[in-house]
């Protein structure tokens, strides 16, 4: 029998539906599961045990209280999000695996979904609630509009705003419906909104003939084998001409295959068809983008009367009154899941070895490129009486001090029940975010080559930084402003001539828009398309950035002597003494002449020599003006940057573009997940000497 943990701060049994208790029950006795429900205070953290409440096997709704040791699994009902969490039970967090996590706000994962080719057609304009500038500016665009707070739950505080001309608007919340002005509507929005971030996003037309709002809920689970499946898909309808047909508001359910079949008829066979795969696929895509497994999911989908589906949000630990019973056996079939990987060391050889181990946090990725990187190391290491164990975060079992790691041997990856390493190469860098929180906070007594938090190193901060640079370094850093007065970035604009508005954080290229000033107006290009705007769009636009991270930057027209954007990824290591080496530079081409972002999605881009490049453009071989004049630009910048970040790391990628003056511009700095694409031996050999020091220095 598996002891499971079912864990409130408050105590189950005080705020867990008694139906969803019971289904839980009834599932664990079928899958052999023992279930020992336990609140904050039934912790003991220094024995390291829990007074629970036990189901008593021989009486049904009867509990036995007994003590046991922390279960290796607990399912955490209604999870918190990390930093709601008390020291206490962030402790326990250190010491059990919780099956549950929460996800960002709606808007976050809806423009991660955006990036995407798959999901963007999903996804419904959606802007950040800003005053009312952006909220009428979005009117004017649709007419029609939801106003929902980010983070809402149960379809509560969800407004719909609908303009009959400039000044004059209906605003319906709940069962109220009101004729207003802007005045009127911005203090009904005040009363609303209050300190929460709302959202402003397009209505969705998703009404029968008889204005019930609906939605289709796909609620998705991973099961006892930690895969994904569907436990339900359902319609949920409101009351006529209400805003939402969420359950606690009044909604009821209906069976969504009937339902769709006599009110969207057109398209209801290829939605019944395709929409489970659809919720699986979808639920995939949002886990991605994250350093945990998510436990289950509620999707949101709307239908508008043309056949057009629309994603509206996913939600964790979403309402399941209607199939407890469903849910329970996959909750309790996944927690039996991750309780049994806690045996898996027994069941593979141990590792024994005299050899420094270096513990390679690996970028779990299926690249190429990463894959030969990570043997490299393990070829290098042996040349430093080392043994490199790659390993997972997830793979590390505290209570045995222990981890599941992976040793090259023989062409292949094999498993080891391993000690903790003697040094952190870390791959992953996601210290600071806090599903890795255990994860660092375990290994911290061990040295690690990076110690940065991820996602630390904006492009402003380092800008900022380089600004007080010596004049050689600071003159290679581009005119900047960071987005917040729409009146000085149009000044920006006016006074560059060509700009770029990117965003702050890493873009991969997404959401970058060429901004050129025109005698009477300006074009903007967004990678994929160009918009003539006159001064009012183009301050509608701007408006629609600030606050959102965006930074303003002079154009610099890196490209090619035929026209074809590049830059210039040259490639920084740590040395064994503390200096900064250029292992290689790349050139990389966009085979666009009309794109001008390098690294977009949609763009072609190749990579050549640097040696070649060097010659076909400026007629020079490696050593001569420009090789020197990158190298030496790019070890200046390493140089300065490091004593400043106050944290130790062993690489950086610096991105470097040259115009037609041949002045060497700095695009960007770049400190996490960095690729090698095509020299990832190169990098193994500063990587695992750099490491081995480390030992040797503690």
């Amino acid at each position: 029998m598996t002891d499971i943990g079912i864990y409130h701060a408050a105590h189950p049994l005080n705020v867990v539906p008694p139906a969803r208790i019971q289904a839980l029950v009834e599932a664990a006795r079928k899958l052999d599961v023992r279930l020992l429900l336990f609140d904050e205070a039934s912790f003991n953290s220094q024995q390291l045990t829990i007074q629970a409440m036990v189901p008593n096997p021989d009486l049904s709704d009867n509990w036995l209280v007994e003590t046991h040791p922390l279960p290796d699994v607990v399912i955490n009902e209604m999870p918190k999000l990390p930093h709601e969490r008390s020291p206490l039970e962030q402790k326990l967090n250190r010491l059990v695996t919780f099956t549950s996590y929460s996800i960002h706000g709606k808007l976050r994962i809806q423009n991660e979904l955006k990036k995407s080719t798959t999901w963007s057609s999903l996804i419904i304009p959606t802007i950040i609630y800003a005053g009312m500038e952006s909220l009428l500016n979005m009117l004017e665009q649709e007419k029609d509009v939801i106003l929902k707070p980010d983070h809402g739950r149960q379809g509560k505080q969800i407004a719909r705003i609908t303009a009959t001309d400039d000044q004059h608007f209906i605003w319906r919340l709940e069962d109220a419906v009101q004729h207003v002005s802007v005045a009127e509507l911005q203090q009904l929005i005040q009363s609303l909104t209050g300190e929460q971030t709302f959202l402003v996003q397009r209505y969705i037309d998703s009404t029968n003939d008889q204005r019930q709002p609906f939605d289709c809920r796909i609620h998705v689970q991973r099961d006892e084998q930690g895969e994904f499946v569907i436990t339900r898909i359902y319609i949920r309808y409101g009351e006529p001409d209400r805003v939402t047909s969420n359950l606690e508001q009044g909604g009821q359910t209906a069976e969504w295959t009937d339902w769709l079949r006599r009110y969207r008829p057109e398209s209801a066979e290829q939605a019944i068809q395709h929409l489970p795969a659809t919720g699986i696929q979808l639920a995939y895509a949002i886990d991605e983008l994250y350093d945990y497994n998510l436990d289950e999911l509620g999707l949101d989908l709307a239908v508008d009367p043309s056949g057009k589906w629309w994603f509206y949000e996913a939600n964790t630990a979403p309402q399941t009154r209607e199939h407890e019973a469903e849910r329970a056996i996959h909750t309790i079939g996944y927690a039996r899941y991750l309780a049994h990987r806690h045996h898996i060391l027994e069941q593979v050889p141990e590792l024994n070895t005299e050899q420094t181990i270096i513990g390679l946090l690996a970028i779990p990725s299926a690249e190429e490129s990463e894959e030969i990187f990570v043997e490299a190391c393990s070829a290098v290491a042996r040349l430093h009486d080392a043994i490199v164990v790659r390993m997972r975060a997830e793979d590390v079992f505290y209570k045995q001090q222990r981890m599941l790691g992976y040793v090259w041997e023989h062409s292949e990856w094999v498993a080891y029940s391993c000690p903790y390493p003697d040094v952190l190469l870390d791959r992953l860098k996601k210290r600071g975010i806090a599903a890795y929180s255990r994860f660092y906070n375990e290994l911290t007594h061990i040295p690690a080559t990076h110690e940065l938090k991820s996602g630390s190193m904006s492009k402003m901060h380092i800008y900022r930084l380089l600004l007080e640079a010596p004049e050689h370094v600071r003159s290679a850093l581009i005119p900047f402003y960071e987005s917040h007065l729409p009146g000085q970035v149009l000044s920006f604009i006016d006074r560059h001539k060509e700009t770029v508005l990117k965003p702050d954080a890493g873009s991969h290229g997404q959401h970058i828009f060429n901004i050129t000033r025109l005698k009477d107006s300006y074009e903007v290009f967004d990678q994929s398309y160009l918009h003539t705007l006159d001064a009012e769009q183009l301050h509608q636009l701007v408006t629609m950035t600030i606050g959102q991270g965006y930074i303003l930057q002079r154009f610099v027209n890196s490209s090619t002597g035929e026209g074809y954007p590049f830059h210039l990824r040259t490639h920084m290591m740590k040395q064994v003494d503390g200096s900064w080496e250029v292992v290689f530079i790349q050139p990389y081409i966009a085979v666009s002449t009309y794109r001008k972002v390098t690294n977009h999605e949609q763009t072609l881009r190749l990579s050549t020599k640097w040696s070649w490049f060097l010659s076909a453009e400026y007629g020079e071989s490696l050593d001569g003006n420009m090789d020197r004049r990158v190298r030496e630009l790019a070890t200046a910048i390493a140089t300065y940057l490091e004593p400043r970040l106050n944290k130790r790391f062993p690489e950086m990628a610096i991105d470097l573009g040259i115009d037609k003056e041949q002045n060497v511009w700095l695009f960007e700095a770049n400190f996490n997940r960095i690729g090698n694409s095509f020299h990832p031996f190169e990098v193994a050999k500063y990587a695992i000497p750099f490491a081995v020091s480390l030992v040797n220095q503690s």
